[in-house]
């Protein structure tokens, strides 16, 4: 039985066709598997089922022409036991362990692409693309994962630019290189905790903060993306994660709170070379939340104790306002050629703001068209244009980074430096403000240092 045929099997005992049974119509079919109670949610308007331990017999042959691209990514998955675990017949998607989800509608057109979350863009993850005439630029600005159906002339054009999507560029790999992979730690304080093969080994904690955590919830892929990044930025950088899920503004800012005091708090008895140096949040404090002067004070505070706070929050921290980019992956990721604004900003908002003002204030670091952690804690996933505006925080690790040239280089002296050492973003004839350039700001510290 394909697995098509069982999903209408399972449909045949929806007798309400809103994909909701009990488990007890569910148990007296002759469907295999079990249904999640908490999972459905009808006061909520969502209609959902879930299936567990699915039981699913299905022809493993690669070589059948005739086979979707979901079929056979499917049979790849089963074989190596990863089961469906949720189906959302009005989207489409198979969902199975993991955050791995294959899409399994026929795609004839680039518009038959599901969205992505920016407007105008289209996310392939887990979507059979392979019988589509596409440009390099539709491609390479699709949102793409290791379970994306492409064709052989697709693969080679993903794979003939994949060595610059990894790349964070503007420059970062130049410290690398040198040697320059970072000092200290690093803190995330964002959702639930993910593992992955490509930072696990750099990660020392995880910790909840609050009693609201709930032990069933889903690892978040948001914490893989936002660790990846930090990882790519400063790779021998340790790293600690907190994590503050609720979504209430009033307990998630006290959450924040807690994690920066203890943070602080833990600095004090540890070893130079193991204090947390850099808080990277993937949000920050809001104007209109409670106790955001309290918030601010304590973020002050952070800092001068030589922790470099990366969040929303920067011009009210450092005077300054850090900015994501998009960027030309066919292009060299590491000139300002290849640099313009972030996929929903427009270089003509800009036009009416001095350019003092610009060069001063407005840095930009790279945040779109890059390869990612994935949720199911092996694979990658390509992000074109449409790379998250938290991604961008997740840089703030390229403070460990240069804490490798001088231990005790100073938050505000940090930013101070990569503002000095900074490229013109110029686009469409915009002047934007400053692109980061990590390479001159290492050559700078060098001299001054006497490396």
């Amino acid at each position: 039985m394909d697995i098509n045929s069982l999903l209408k099997l399972f449909k045949s005992v929806d007798v309400n066709n809103d994909l909701i049974v009990s488990r007890e119509e569910f148990e007296n079919s002759n469907v295999k598997g079990s249904v999640w109670e908490d999972k459905l949610k009808p006061d909520t308007g969502i209609a959902a089922f879930v299936i567990r331990g699915l039981a699913v017999e299905h022809e493993n042959n690669e070589n059948d022409k005739n086979m979707s691209g979901f079929d056979k990514m499917h049979s790849k998955l089963v074989s190596k036991g990863i089961q469906p675990v949720f189906y959302d017949d009005r989207s489409g998607y198979m969902f199975y362990g993991n955050y791995i989800r294959l899409y399994t509608k026929d795609i004839k057109t680039y518009d038959d692409i599901p969205d992505a979350q920016t407007e105008g863009l289209k996310d392939a993850k887990g979507v059979d693309i392979s019988n589509l005439q596409l440009t390099d630029e539709q491609l390479l600005n699709l949102v793409i994962d290791d379970y994306t159906t492409m064709s052989d002339e697709q693969r080679a054009v993903f794979d003939k630019y994949k060595y610059n999507m990894d790349k964070m560029g503007c420059g970062i790999e130049s410290l690398h290189e040198i040697g320059y992979t970072g000092y200290g730690t690093a803190a995330l304080l964002d959702q639930k905790y993910c593992p992955h093969d490509i930072y696990n080994d750099k990660v020392k904690s995880s910790t909840d903060i609050g009693t609201n955590i709930n032990s069933n919830e889903d690892p978040s892929w948001h914490v893989a993306a936002m660790l990846s990044i930090m990882h790519k930025t400063a790779p021998d950088a340790e790293i600690v994660h907190y994590c503050v899920t609720d979504m209430d503004p009033k307990v998630q800012t006290n959450q924040l709170a807690e994690a920066i005091n203890d943070i602080i708090e833990k600095n004090k008895t540890l070893p130079d070379a193991k204090k947390v140096r850099t808080i990277v949040i993937g949000y920050g404090f809001y104007p209109q939340n409670l106790n955001y002067e309290e918030n601010i004070a304590l973020c002050r505070k952070a800092i001068e104790e030589g922790i470099f706070i990366c969040s929303n929050n920067t011009e009210e921290l450092y005077g300054i306002s850090l900015n994501g980019t998009d960027r030309n992956p066919k292009g060299d990721v590491n000139s300002p050629k290849s640099y313009s604004l972030v996929t929903w900003q427009d270089e003509n908002d800009l036009k009416n703001i001095k350019k003092e003002v610009l060069d001063t204030k407005f840095l930009y670091i790279p945040q779109q068209h890059l390869t990612i952690a994935h949720g199911d804690g092996k694979s990658i996933q390509y992000e074109g244009a449409d790379g998250g505006v938290c991604w961008s925080n997740s840089v703030g690790t390229l403070y460990n980074t240069f804490l490798s040239i001088k231990h005790d280089l100073k938050p505000q002296e940090f930013i101070d430096l990569l503002m000095e050492t900074s490229d013109e973003l110029n686009v469409n004839g915009v002047y934007c403000g400053r692109l980061l350039n990590a390479e001159a700001a290492m050559n700078k510290l060098e001299s001054k240092v006497g490396n």
